[in-house]
C-alpha cells in the first residue's frame, strides 16, 4: 500500500448502543480518523413499530438508523468529496428478511425473548454437540439459528427471498447487491466450519435454503453506490462499498497490534470477546463443552474465543441510576465518578458471574447485581461505588480466566493480553485483568473496529498487502499495564 497517498474512505461502525460514522485516511504514513456523526442506537419495543406485537418482543429501529448513516455520509462527503468508498460493521446475529426489494417487518433485537424458548425447539433436531460440530459456535440463545427456529412457521420467514445480516442490509440499501460477508456470516451458525460454506441440512430445517446469499470476503467490493443515493449524498457516482470484516469483533481482531502469536485479546465493548487467533478451528468436546467458539477473520484466520459480558453491567447500573435521577429532578450520575472511588476500595471479597443469564436482558441491574452478591454468600453492595468495584473486579476475572484458557486450548501459554475498544480506557479494568492473569495487557487503541474497517477499504482500493497491524502500532499510542500483584488466576 503507497503511504503517502490514499484517497479517504468512510465507516460506519454499528454498535449495539451507538452508531458512527468517520472518515479514515493515511497521513504521513500513519492512519487517522475523524468522527463525522455520531448516533444513540438500542432495543426498542417491536410493539411501537408493528401493531399488535407482543409486549415483551424487541427490535432494533433500523429504518432511523438507515437516517442517521445516510446523514452522516451527507456529512462526509460534503468534507471530503474525494471519497473512494465506504465500509460498513456492526454486530452480529440480527438480521433483515427481503423480498420483491423491500424488508419484510422489522430486525428483531438477539436479547428478545423469543430466542430462548427457541432453543429446545431446535435442539430436538440438532443437540448441541452436534451443532458445534458443524458451526463450531459457543452456545447463545440468541445466535441466528435460533433466532430463525423462533419464526420458522411464521409468515415473513416463508415469503421471503433472502436472508441479510445487518451491515449486508446496510451494503444492499447502498448498492442494491445482496451478498454475506463470510466473518460474520460464521455467527449465525449456518456455516458449517468443516467445509466453509453454507450447512444445506440446517438451512433445509430452517426454511432458508436458497435464501442465503453469495459469500465473499473481506476487501472484496459489494458494488457502487445506487445513482439516486449518490445524488442524495453528494458523492461521486464511482464510489465503492467495499466488504469489511463486517462483524464488528472481526474489524476490532484485524486492527488489534498484537505481539505475536502468542498473544491473546479482549475486545470489550458492550460485550467482551475473549480470545486468541488460530490458524483452524478447535472443534474438539472440550472447546465446546469450554463454551469457546470459532469464528472467522481476516485472511483465513480463526477468532477462537468466549463471548463474555463486557461494559453492558457497568452502561446498564448508570442508565438505572440517571432514570431514577431524571425522575426525583436530580444530577445524573457520572461513571467516571464512580471508577474513581471504587479504585480505592478493596478487592470485594465476593464476585459475581458476569454470564449468569440474570444478567442477559436490561433493566434494574444494581438490583441484580446486589442480589447475585447476596446469593453467592456475600454482602451487598452498600454504595454504588462498591457495585461498580464488583462488576469492574468480576469483569477482570472473567477476562483473565477466559484469555488464559483459550490460550491453553491453542496450545501456548499467553505473553500478553491486549485490550482494545472503550474498556481499554479503563484503567482499572486493565490493571486488575493484568493482575489475575499474571501477564502485562497491552491497552488500546479504542477506536480499533473502526480503524479494522478502515483498513480493509484501504488495502482493498490500494491492491496491495501489507502488515495492517503494524501500521496500528505506528500509528496509536499503546498503555502497558504490568502485573503489581501476587494473586495471578494462572
Amino acid at each position: 500500500m503507497n503511504r503517502e497517498f490514499q484517497a479517504p474512505v468512510a465507516a460506519i461502525d454499528l454498535g449495539a448502543t451507538s452508531g458512527r460514522v468517520m472518515i479514515g485516511e493515511l497521513v504521513d504514513g500513519k492512519l487517522n480518523l475523524q468522527l463525522v456523526h455520531r448516533f444513540a442506537n438500542g432495543p426498542v419495543p417491536l410493539s411501537s413499530l408493528e401493531d399488535g406485537a407482543p409486549a415483551e418482543a424487541l427490535s432494533w429501529d433500523i429504518d432511523e438508523l438507515w437516517v442517521q448513516i445516510r446523514h452522516g455520509l451527507s456529512l462526509a462527503f460534503a468534507q471530503r468529496p474525494d471519497i473512494a468508498a465506504i465500509g460498513v460493521d456492526s454486530w452480529a446475529v440480527d438480521y433483515a428478511l427481503l423480498a420483491d426489494g423491500r424488508r419484510l417487518g422489522q430486525v428483531r433485537h438477539y436479547r428478545d425473548p423469543r430466542n430462548e424458548r427457541a432453543v429446545p425447539e431446535l435442539e430436538k433436531h440438532f443437540d448441541r454437540a452436534e451443532l458445534f460440530d458443524r458451526n463450531g459456535l459457543q452456545f447463545l440463545p440468541f445466535n441466528t439459528v435460533y433466532q430463525l427456529e423462533a419464526e420458522r412457521a411464521q409468515s415473513r420467514l416463508r415469503d421471503a427471498e433472502a436472508v441479510l445480516l445487518v451491515p449486508d442490509y446496510v451494503n444492499w440499501l447502498l448498492t442494491g447487491a445482496a451478498r454475506c460477508e463470510w466473518t460474520n456470516a460464521s455467527t449465525t451458525g449456518l456455516l458449517n466450519q468443516r467445509i466453509g460454506g453454507w450447512d444445506e441440512q440446517l438451512a433445509s430445517h430452517l426454511g432458508v435454503d436458497g435464501k442465503l446469499p453469495e459469500l465473499i470476503h473481506p476487501g472484496q467490493v459489494v458494488g457502487t453506490l445506487l445513482p439516486h443515493l449518490a445524488a442524495e449524498l453528494g458523492a461521486a457516482p464511482e464510489v465503492k462499498v467495499v466488504a469489511v470484516a463486517s462483524h464488528d469483533t472481526a474489524s476490532a481482531v484485524a486492527a488489534t497490534p498484537l505481539a505475536g502469536p502468542r498473544s491473546a485479546y479482549v475486545s470489550c465493548g458492550t460485550w467482551g470477546l475473549v480470545g486468541v487467533e488460530l490458524d483452524a478451528p478447535v472443534l474438539s468436546r472440550e472447546a465446546q463443552q469450554a463454551g469457546f467458539t470459532n469464528e472467522l477473520g481476516l485472511d483465513q484466520s480463526v477468532r477462537f474465543l468466549k463471548n463474555v459480558t463486557g461494559t453492558f453491567l457497568l452502561s446498564e447500573s448508570i442508565r438505572h441510576w440517571n432514570e431514577q435521577a431524571a425522575q426525583l429532578g436530580e444530577l445524573e450520575t457520572s461513571l467516571e465518578e464512580l471508577l474513581l472511588q471504587a479504585q480505592t476500595l478493596p478487592v470485594p471479597e465476593v464476585l459475581v458471574d458476569p454470564q449468569d443469564e440474570r444478567f442477559l436482558a436490561p433493566g434494574q441491574m444494581p438490583q441484580r447485581v446486589s442480589e447475585a452478591v447476596a446469593a453467592a454468600g456475600g454482602v451487598a453492595p452498600s454504595t454504588r461505588a462498591e457495585l461498580i468495584r464488583v462488576i469492574i473486579e468480576s469483569l477482570a476475572s472473567s477476562f483473565a480466566t477466559q484469555a488464559m484458557a483459550a490460550a491453553v486450548f491453542g496450545g501456548f501459554e499467553p505473553e500478553n493480553i491486549h485490550i482494545v475498544g472503550g474498556g481499554s480506557q479503563g484503567s482499572l479494568l486493565c490493571q486488575r485483568t493484568a493482575d489475575l492473569a499474571g501477564v502485562p495487557v497491552v491497552a488500546g487503541p479504542v477506536e480499533c473496529t473502526a480503524l479494522g474497517n478502515v483498513l480493509v477499504q484501504l488495502s482493498s482500493l490500494s491492491g496491495n498487502q501489507m502488515n495492517l497491524r503494524e501500521l496500528v502500532r505506528e500509528s496509536v499510542e499503546l498503555v502497558i499495564y504490568e502485573p503489581e500483584k501476587a494473586e495471578s488466576l494462572a
